[in-house]
């Protein structure tokens, strides 16, 4: 892994420390990039898709329900009586619910209005520009267990049956394809499948671990308080490093199992300083982002940590980035829990709205930072249609997918809400009248990302998804169309 985020100094304390100085002298002096980082010297971005993992199941039949007066005359009193347990006993009506809970909005391909919740401003106001493209009827994974749906979206493998995390991520797999100047950059906490790579036993080699990209550099000691403890060991490490590195280089042979150790310190030195002064060269966070109080203070970190990537993709090697946002296997009290999670990725002023307003503030060269991103949100699985006996809907199996961005082509692909719910089938039941019905998966997510992936670089989709040739397809809308170039 190319970088391991440790807890340092504070950021002042940092800076006092000069460049110079010590082990960073001599890294500087044999090291291109951090050389370089000394000022901001603007790096335009490359085309960069931006994995936003739901964890947990999350209900898309919440945040987008059909408009009171949809064509399908049966289906809104059905879908109703099957859901409006989620939702106060004062509403009387659908439509009462309807005006209280979502914003309408028109399909720009030219299909029927529908309802975006309005915790979701931002994500309407998206849509609306054409810059939303809502996938319906995907399946990510064939099964509703967090724990191998989870793993099946991560490895971009919706067939898959057998729970082993040690496998590549179609992120490893996207940048490995790019070469090897390339990583996947975490934003979240934690390195997920995703980001991993196909060599086995070497899966991290481009991976970025950037948890907090203000804090990447290695500690160093602070004049300020030179008898703390911490300075202590700041200075005994730098001093042993730096002094026994060259020394055991000479002295051992090659495949000397510990020359590991010097050459890791060296490369995080190096690499943590190189994007730690880059970042104080360019732009500071801006206010917005600083005081970003969310529902989730580690979405709220991630959203610095995109600002921030997008002033350093060179020194990144950008290639791929992954967030993250747990907490949707909404069970129970569904209304109060997703509201609140919608609200810190969609809001008018919360996650997406104030880091993508931020990104499109920065200088560029040729091409705006915010025209090269694309971000797929999608989550393990979905919910069941009917709601549960205790205000929540249980596990499903189909779900929505979405694509934002500039280069999306915006509108709703696929059914959003499928005649066949409130139809009898073969069996004589009803959907949206029958506990345990799912949202029917009729688009593999590998399909998907695959064009995705096309965006990035021509022809690519093929080798990081090789399967998804073969995969299933809703025969409705043309999957080439999902974006633009």
């Amino acid at each position: 892994m190319k970088s391991i985020p440790a807890k340092s100094l504070d950021r002042r304390a940092f800076l006092r420390q000069s460049l110079y100085s010590s082990i960073a002298a001599g890294i500087c002096s044999s090291h291109p990039i951090l050389a370089s980082a000394l000022e901001c010297q603007l790096a335009d971005m490359p085309r960069t898709l931006v994995n936003l993992m739901l964890q947990g199941g999350a209900d898309f039949r919440y945040l987008f329900m059909p408009a009171p007066n949809h064509p399908e005359p049966s289906y809104v009193p059905l879908i109703w009586n099957a859901r409006r347990s989620l939702y106060s006993g004062a509403y009387q009506s659908y439509q009462q619910m309807f005006d209280d809970q979502y914003l309408l909005v028109a399909d720009p391909l030219g299909g029927p209005g529908f309802g975006v919740h309005r915790s979701a401003g931002w994500l309407k106001d998206e849509f609306e520009q054409g810059r939303v493209a809502i996938i319906s009827n995907a399946f990510c994974s064939r099964n509703r267990r967090h724990d191998q749906s989870i793993l099946n979206a991560d490895a971009g493998l919706p067939e898959l049956g057998l729970l082993n995390f040690d496998r590549s991520g179609w992120g490893g797999r996207l940048v490995e394809h790019l070469g090897p100047d390339h990583n996947s950059i975490e934003l979240a906490k934690g390195v997920s499948t995703f980001n991993k790579g196909s060599a086995l036993g070497d899966r991290l080699a481009q991976v970025v671990h950037a948890s907090d990209m203000r804090n990447m550099a290695l500690a160093l000691p602070d004049d300020g308080n030179p008898a703390s403890n911490r300075n202590v060991i700041a200075r005994a490490l730098q001093s042993y490093y730096a002094g026994r590195g060259p020394e055991l280089a000479q002295a051992r042979p090659a495949q000397w199992p510990y020359h590991v150790f010097f050459k890791h310190f060296q490369a995080t030195s190096s690499f943590g300083a190189a994007v730690e002064q880059r970042l104080q060269a360019c732009r500071l966070l801006p206010e917005s982002l600083q005081s970003l109080n969310l529902n989730s203070a580690d979405f709220a970190q991630q959203c610095r940590n995109l600002f921030d990537a997008c002033q350093v993709p060179d020194v990144l090697g950008l290639g791929v980035m992954s967030m993250s946002y747990g907490g949707w296997d909404s069970h129970d009290n569904e209304a109060l829990e997703i509201a609140a999670n919608l609200s810190d990725l969609f809001g008018d002023a919360a996650g997406f709205a104030t880091a993508l307003q931020a990104v499109e503030e920065l200088p560029y060269l040729d091409v705006p930072a915010r025209e090269q991103l694309v971000f797929y949100v999608a989550s393990d699985f979905g919910r069941q249609i009917v709601a549960n006996g205790s205000a929540g809907t249980d596990h499903g199996r189909g779900t929505y997918s979405l694509l934002i961005g500039k280069a999306v082509r915006g509108g709703v692909y696929g059914e959003m809400f499928p005649q066949r719910e409130s139809n009898a089938g073969p069996d004589g039941l009803i959907p949206l009248q029958t506990q345990g019905a799912d949202i029917e998966g009729l688009t593999s997510t590998d399909r998907i990302l695959s064009r995705a992936v096309d965006w990035v670089k021509p022809q690519a989709g093929a080798s990081v998804f090789p399967d998804a040739g073969s995969a299933a397809q809703d025969p409705a809308f043309a999957i080439d169309q999902l974006l633009s170039g």
